[in-house]
């Protein structure tokens, strides 16, 4: 038999198939025409509800709703860094920054972050390409139908990542399927352009945990004074668990409910074989041991030098310019300086400031007794419309006597004392 002997056979069994289909497909609408019309709706609709989610696809791929970062722009992805201030013994003195962040290489990042991060987020992460199938179908059965915390969501590492590094828009409503579909497509270009590793220290340098903190390095070091690569594995077991909700899992403002998710983390990582149970069981029992410090501008050594220094860096800063010809930028490169303060001798020179100002406080505050420091009544009226929350009430019409009577009801504030703030 020749070929085409064999091909016009197999279009005729074709044909007689296709006659068959339509025939059983007749005789079903004249037996059931209601089941049949429902049958051929749902179809339609499917069909039609297919085609526009391929069409959506292919809207999103040729830059309908925005133009997707090529591979070039992806290999030039840079963190804002925070520049660092150092004092001639290298002491920390302060940062200068829009976010704030430490970058650091994965060598150093401690494994218990890594895995904790993998067990939680993404466990098949080093089987996919940036996709999951797989965990949608785990998220539609566990997560939403059991309701099982553990469950895990259906965004990859690789997304998430991509979600952090460019940020969702508005499309009305269709903002999550496009936001969405521009996250798998970014993902799958990503994985392209890093290796798993790489994915894994860009993710955890790009992460928000709240309060301007960024990436695992400023969270080790805030909530528990010790670095990314140092950090026990129920406290990377707590800096993960942030990752669900920073906010509601924070352990300084919400300490339980960071235990009880922490605890989920650390059973994560037995169950991916990154611990062993009995381990696990006796880190859950310990308590958090939250060592919290805030980094401002207004806290920390040197505070008033730090001002001074960075109104004289900003300009300066500028006016020398990178390998690719951009100037630098004070708040957003990374700067290392270094200062002449001696760090030892300022913290002397601080306290004994604080220790003289409490006794001039206490001076103060005997001398003026049941007095007007201010003097006439008439001065501290006069400050008193100048200010905004003055000038904002009278623009709405208010009375002078209205007015007043809003400023004498007591709020409640925190002020500050050289014994600590009180409310």
């Amino acid at each position: 038999m020749t070929d085409q002997q064999t091909d016009q056979g197999k279009n005729t069994y074709l044909a007689d198939k296709i006659q068959q289909l339509k025939e059983k497909w007749k005789a079903f609408q004249e037996k059931s025409p209601i089941i049949a019309r429902i049958v051929a709706y749902c179809s339609l609709l499917g069909a039609i509800g297919f085609a526009g989610i391929i069409s959506l696809f292919l809207l999103v791929l040729v830059g309908a709703f925005g133009r997707l970062p090529s591979k070039k722009d992806l290999k030039a992805i840079k963190n804002h860094t925070a520049s660092e201030v150092y004092s001639a013994d290298s002491v920390l003195l302060g940062k200068y920054f829009v976010e704030n962040r430490t970058n650091i290489d994965f060598e150093d990042i401690s494994p218990d972050l890594v895995h904790a991060l993998i067990a939680t987020e993404d466990a098949r992460f080093f089987k996919h390409s940036g996709i999951d199938l797989r965990a949608w179908v785990r998220v539609f059965l566990r997560t939403v139908l059991l309701q099982d915390e553990s469950g895990g969501g259906g965004s990859t590492i690789s997304q998430q990542l991509a979600k952090n590094l460019y940020k969702r828009k508005r499309y009305r409503l269709f903002s999550i399927p496009i936001n969405k579909i521009r996250e798998m497509y970014i993902a799958r270009r990503l994985e392209k352009v890093y290796s798993k590793d790489e994915l894994i220290s860009l993710y955890l340098n790009t992460v928000p945990f709240g309060s301007n903190i960024y990436g695992v390095e400023v969270a080790a070091r805030q909530f528990f004074q010790t670095s990314a690569k140092d950090i026990p594995t129920e406290e990377a077991a707590v800096l993960i668990g942030m990752l669900k909700a920073n906010t509601y899992y924070n352990p300084h403002r919400n300490p339980e409910r960071s235990k009880g998710r922490r605890n989920v983390v650390l059973k994560q990582m037995v169950k991916y074989e990154y611990l062993d149970k009995a381990s696990s069981d006796s880190l859950q029992q310990l308590p958090l041991d939250v060592k919290y410090t805030r980094e401002s501008n207004n806290e920390g050594l040197a505070t008033y030098f730090r001002e001074h220094l960075r109104q004289e860096l900003a300009d300066k800063v500028a006016s020398y310019t990178k390998a690719d010809g951009r100037p630098y930028n004070l708040y957003t490169d990374g700067l290392k300086i270094y200062t002449t303060i001696d760090s030892r001798l300022q913290k002397h020179a601080e306290a004994s400031v604080k220790e003289h100002l409490a006794k001039l406080q206490k001076e103060f505050d005997r001398h003026w007794k049941n007095k007007k420091p201010w003097g006439k009544e008439s001065i501290l009226m006069r400050e008193v419309r100048k200010s905004k929350r003055y000038i904002s009430l009278e623009e709405q019409g208010r009375k002078p006597e209205e007015i007043m009577a809003v400023f004498e009801k007591p709020i409640k504030m925190t002020v500050f004392s050289w014994k600590g703030e009180q409310t």
